[in-house]
């Protein structure tokens, strides 16, 4: 498979895209064939040298979200069948043809919504949803002004 890979620290002159091994399902895994993927502030601070991929993530190919199609899934996992549409958050690697992520880090793609549409809503919601509703506590019902953002 193609992937963009980061060469060195730097700007956008040190992605190469380059061939690489598609990774093989194992386990509760899913492997997507991404269709597209998202460009965050996290990913230009990775190529530049100040944002480590977490652990188990690969530090050489950038991505956190992505949209495809389920290529292929493992023995164990149980939500999702090939052909399907789906977003998703990775630690890193979206930014090639192919990714293995946990299926429980995969949702539907609702239908009005095209690929590239898709792979931009993963980081923002995800983050928006956990701050409201995990962390400040948000139900259903309340309101909240939110005066200032960054």
């Amino acid at each position: 498979m193609r992937a963009a890979i980061i060469t060195r620290w730097g700007g956008p002159e040190v992605l190469e895209i380059q061939n690489v091994e598609t990774p093989e399902v194992v386990g509760d895994y899913v492997r997507v064939r991404v269709r597209a993927s998202g460009i965050n502030r996290a990913d230009l601070l990775q190529r530049a040298g100040g944002y480590p991929a977490p652990a188990g993530s690969p530090s050489h190919i950038p991505g956190l979200e992505f949209a495809g199609e389920v290529d292929a899934v493992g023995p164990q996992v149980r939500m999702w069948k090939p052909g399907q549409r789906v977003m998703g958050l990775a630690g890193g690697g979206a930014q090639a043809e192919y990714i293995l992520t946990h299926e429980g880090l995969l949702v539907e793609i609702p239908e009005n919504l095209d690929f590239v549409q898709a792979a931009g809503v993963p980081e923002v919601f995800m983050t928006a949803h956990d701050a409201l509703f995990t962390q400040a506590g948000l139900q259903m019902g309340e309101r909240l002004l939110v005066h200032a953002a960054g």
